[in-house]
């Protein structure tokens, strides 16, 4: 059976892996690491895509990218022919350098976009290399959190948390160094062809209603009385709120809106915004079996 065609649209995101040949150590020193960064912003001379996020591990690679106009296809073909090239004549060898085509996830919700990021930026941890992610110099962390606007695109993901740079910087640190057990899953974010759900995939780039409720429409909406309505604007923690706050959360996600924008609506963070939806939807989960 031939492959599923890959959904491609203006916008889409997607989670990229690619893995040596023969799950060989393909990025074996500081210098083939260098060149593999080198490849990819050459890839993206003429702003291309986003580079969203990465992390070059010893054997393999994560990337997060925004397409535009250009495919994936020819953003990858031209990223991993550059390295290919450039490693074999820099060991002196005539080999395939990578095995296989590249798996690309679709990131259908940005709800996981904040959570895929953490995912990549913890790998070094998880492999038991580093222990600190903001000491791995072969990630993207440290443009997140140094401000660092060259390579990585890096106002989308900040922009989730707060349009005050300053601020955004401080709460993406925060969520980075959250306790998360969707991290040990690596099936959800390394298997399939979305991250999400799949039923919302058209949603995404078919432009969606030009008539979105205004947030506290859609709070009223969700809410059973005017008290709880009044309770959850004024930023109560009260626990019998949080069903609600949750539902609130989808329901604004679902016309668009960000986590900045929803969660300042209720004077939470963006990052607590994003916490909610993603323990219900690992509640309901662990409930289904």
């Amino acid at each position: 059976m031939g492959r599923k065609p890959r959904v491609e649209f203006e916008g889409a995101v997607y989670h990229v892996i690619k893995r040596g040949n023969n799950r060989a150590f393909i990025f074996q020193s500081r210098e083939d690491k260098e060149d593999f960064l080198k490849c990819l912003e050459a890839a993206n001379d003429e702003a291309a895509f986003n580079l969203l996020g990465y992390v070059i591990m010893d054997n393999h690679y994560h990337l997060i990218i925004e397409i535009k106009e250009k495919p994936l296809q020819k953003i990858m073909q031209k990223v991993n022919n550059a390295y290919s090239k450039s490693y074999n004549k820099r060991h002196q060898r005539m080999d395939h350098v990578f095995g296989g085509r590249y798996k690309a996830l679709l990131v259908n919700d940005d709800r996981y976009l904040l959570t895929l990021l953490r995912y990549i930026h913890t790998n070094p941890g998880r492999a038991g290399i580093q222990k600190s992610m903001a000491a791995y110099s072969w990630s993207s962390d440290c443009f997140y959190r140094q401000n660092i606007k060259k390579l990585v695109h890096i106002d989308k993901i900040l922009d989730m948390f707060s349009k005050n740079r300053m601020v955004a910087i401080n709460e993406y640190q925060r969520f980075m160094e959250c306790e998360d057990p969707t991290l040990n899953h690596k099936d959800f974010f390394e298997t399939g062809l979305v991250i999400g759900e799949e039923d919302k995939q058209n949603d995404c780039h078919e432009g969606g209603s030009s008539n979105k409720e205004i947030l506290d429409e859609i709070l009223k909406r969700v809410v059973a009385n005017d008290e709880t309505f009044h309770l959850i604007k004024a930023g109560s923690r009260q626990r019998f709120l949080r069903d609600d706050k949750i539902s609130y959360v989808k329901a604004a996600l679902e016309q668009g809106y960000t986590f900045n924008e929803i969660g300042t609506n209720i004077a939470i963070s963006a990052t607590a915004a994003n916490r909610m939806v993603i323990h219900s939807s690992q509640n309901f989960m662990e409930g289904s079996f």
